[in-house]
C-alpha cells in the first residue's frame, strides 16, 4: 500500500514554482498516496483542458513533482470523501500546523517557489481569523493574507482555484475559466524569463 504524504521536489528534481493544495485527501489518494486521486475528482482533466499538461492521469503528480517543478500537500492531511466532515473547530485548531509546513517547505527551496494554489475555497478562508465570508477565485491581492501568514509567504503569489470535486456546483465554464488564466500566467512568466 503507497503512503501518503506531501509531494515536492527534492535534491535532483527542477526546482518548486508551484503548490497545489488541496483540503484534505480523499480515501483514493490516501491508499493510492496520489493526489485527486478519487475518481469523480476532475482536476487532472481540468489542467489538460486549460493548457497546463498535455496528457490527464491519475499519477501524474509524480511526473509533475520530478520533472516540472511542481508540489502537492493538503491543508488538513486527514483522509475523508467529504470536506464537510471536517468542522470548522478542526479547521481553526489545523491553521497553524498547515502554515508552520508550508513555511518549511517554502524554506527548503530557497526562493524558488513562486505560488501556492489551493484548489477550493473553504480551506483558504478557514486560514482567517474569523474566516473569511466571501472570497473571489483567481489571484488573491497581495494584502489579504491571513494574520499568521509567514513572512517568508509574502512576495508568494495565492491563487485559489474552483473545486474539481463533483460535489461543488459551478458550470463547466466557470470551473475551468481560473485554470485557464492559471496557465496564461504561466505562459506570460516564461516570456519574462526569456526577455
Amino acid at each position: 500500500m503507497a503512503t501518503y504524504r506531501a509531494k515536492l521536489p527534492r535534491g535532483s528534481h527542477q526546482p518548486c514554482h508551484t503548490v497545489f493544495i488541496g483540503h484534505n485527501p480523499s480515501l483514493e489518494t490516501w491508499s493510492s498516496g496520489h493526489f485527486f486521486a478519487n475518481p469523480s475528482n476532475r482536476f487532472w482533466s481540468l489542467l489538460e483542458r486549460a493548457g497546463i499538461v498535455h496528457d490527464a492521469n491519475a499519477r501524474l503528480d509524480d511526473v509533475l513533482v520530478q520533472s516540472h517543478g511542481y508540489g502537492f500537500c493538503d491543508v488538513i492531511e486527514q483522509p475523508g470523501n467529504n470536506a464537510n466532515d471536517i468542522t470548522p473547530g478542526q479547521l481553526k485548531e489545523n491553521t497553524p500546523l498547515f502554515l508552520n509546513r508550508i513555511e518549511n517547505y517554502a524554506h527548503g527551496m530557497n526562493g524558488t517557489l513562486k505560488r501556492l494554489c489551493f484548489v477550493g475555497k473553504r480551506q483558504w478562508k478557514h486560514l482567517f481569523e474569523p474566516p473569511l465570508q466571501r472570497c473571489d477565485h483567481g489571484l488573491q491581492p497581495q494584502d489579504k493574507r491571513p494574520l499568521a501568514w509567514p513572512d517568508l509567504l509574502r512576495e508568494v503569489e495565492v491563487w485559489i482555484l474552483p473545486s474539481p470535486s463533483g460535489r461543488a456546483v459551478l458550470s463547466k465554464a466557470e470551473r475551468l475559466a481560473t485554470y485557464i488564466d492559471l496557465a496564461d500566467s504561466f505562459e506570460h512568466e516564461v516570456e519574462e524569463e526569456r526577455t
